[in-house]
């Protein structure tokens, strides 16, 4: 019974730490000749009303980054929203609302004025992504780094391909970044709770954090010891043992923790 109990408390655990990693993608493709009209309404209005739900707890982060290198029909902006839970999610519809209104309650009628005229420039959303993490490794400095590596899969079996991460790949990243073998500053892996389906190109993916571009290409600082169990194990769940296709992006604009905006670009 002792046994039976304490499977039950893990499982009863391993659901709400799993519901607590929920986070969602916005997908954009935004005209070159759009970019800076768009960063300055993200800085200006809308980052305000993630700041203010960040602040109450309606969401745990946001932060909006840009593709670098890829095709031009790519979407070439995301944005991350932390949403925590899905319980939070339900309360987006009524949350998103009242933090907007507040929001344009304490800004200046007359910059909000020429605010509302920026803010009819087209939204070019392509896509939205619910998701909920399996899988991490960060050292405490989750926060550390400028450059994503989205390694985007379509895994015939996404439950035992995600276990493989989490049987190999996590403890094999938790050795190399705790002792700095590697300049990659954080790891995690993925699913995709909605949409799915085979219409769609990936189900699940993994991520590699680093600070700075080159270190993308060039992480390792010593010869690393790649587990080839793990490498079999999870290669077979994947078309030809390849990733869809793996994507560079650039952290651009972010809120902290206390709902503070933080930018890296040129305003």
């Amino acid at each position: 019974m002792k046994t039976v109990l304490s499977a039950m408390v893990f499982c009863i655990f391993w659901q709400i730490n799993a519901q607590q990693q929920v986070f969602a993608y916005d997908y954009r493709n935004v005209p070159e000749e759009e970019l800076r009209t768009f960063m300055g309404n993200e800085a200006m209005y809308w980052s305000k009303i993630h700041a203010n739900l960040i602040k109450k707890g309606t969401i745990t982060g946001w932060t909006m980054c840009q593709r670098v290198n890829g095709l031009a029909s790519e979407p070439n902006i995301y944005f991350f929203y932390g949403i925590g839970s899905l319980e939070n999610r339900d309360k987006m519809t009524e949350a998103w609302p009242q933090a907007e209104k507040e929001v344009r309650s304490s800004m200046d009628k007359q910059k909000l004025a020429m605010i509302d005229e920026r803010l009819k420039q087209k939204k070019y959303r392509v896509g939205e992504v619910l998701l909920r993490r399996t899988s991490s490794v960060n050292m405490g400095n989750e926060g550390d780094w400028n450059y994503l590596v989205h390694n985007y899969a379509k895994a015939s079996d996404v439950a035992q391909f995600l276990a493989g991460q989490e049987k190999h790949f996590k403890p094999f990243f938790e050795e190399n970044i705790s002792a700095k073998n590697t300049k990659q500053v954080f790891w995690y892996a993925a699913t995709v709770l909605s949409p799915t389906g085979s219409g769609y190109s990936w189900n699940c993916y993994t991520v590699d954090a680093f600070k700075n571009y080159s270190d993308v290409f060039n992480s390792w600082n010593t010869e690393p010891n790649w587990p080839q169990e793990g490498m079999d194990e999870v290669n077979k769940y994947l078309p030809d043992g390849n990733f869809y296709k793996s994507v560079v992006w650039q952290k651009v604009m972010w809120l902290d923790a206390e709902g503070q905006l933080k930018t890296a670009w040129d305003q």
